[in-house]
């Protein structure tokens, strides 16, 4: 063998014992981890019921996984339904993703859908590209563009709050509104 042969072969192996050493990252955070999920559903329905038996939460989702070490469901078109407390449904809401974090939050993106189910609600239809749900504190929130639709009138802003169980919303930010007389 050559001496540019073993010069080429001794700086494959400088190369390869290089690559080993800073390429691989042995301490990733937990963040970059891959995570897989602990279950799959697809065309999942679940509903939650309170302590007198009446349903107060239900969830669809075309696909849905969750991931236990997250405590957290991943959705592609979820629908949420919300219920009163005598078990009636308040509030249809729907969106192309979701994200639910077991028991407190839920965030819905892409062409959300929110409908008013009672007869006397303030706000019929209300849509948005981006919604945060807290269901502790029965509040909605969003910080993008937002379009509310009744018989009444007809809003757009940018950002939202508004309480789910006393069916209100508020505009925060350039809203413009449309009232029509009966």
């Amino acid at each position: 063998m050559s001496r540019q042969t073993w010069l080429f072969g001794g700086l494959f192996v400088v190369a390869l014992a290089t690559w080993q050493w800073f390429g691989t990252d042995r301490n990733a955070p937990a963040s970059e981890q891959d995570f897989q999920p602990d279950f799959v559903a697809t065309n999942l329905t679940s509903v939650q019921y309170n302590r007198l038996g009446l349903p107060y939460r239900g969830m669809q989702a075309e696909h849905a996984e969750y991931y236990e070490s997250l405590s957290m469901t991943l959705m592609k078109k979820p629908v949420i339904l919300l219920y009163s407390p005598d078990g009636r449904p308040q509030w249809r809401l729907s969106g192309n993703n979701g994200t639910i974090n077991t028991g407190d939050n839920a965030v819905l993106t892409g062409n959300v859908v929110g409908k008013g189910l009672q007869p006397d609600a303030l706000v019929e239809t209300l849509t948005t590209e981006y919604l945060e749900m807290d269901f502790i504190n029965n509040r909605l929130r969003s910080n993008q563009r937002v379009r509310l639709e009744s018989p009444q009138y007809q809003a757009e802003g940018t950002g939202l709050r508004g309480k789910l169980d006393q069916q209100t919303v508020e505009l925060l930010n350039e809203t413009r509104a449309t009232y029509f007389n009966p």
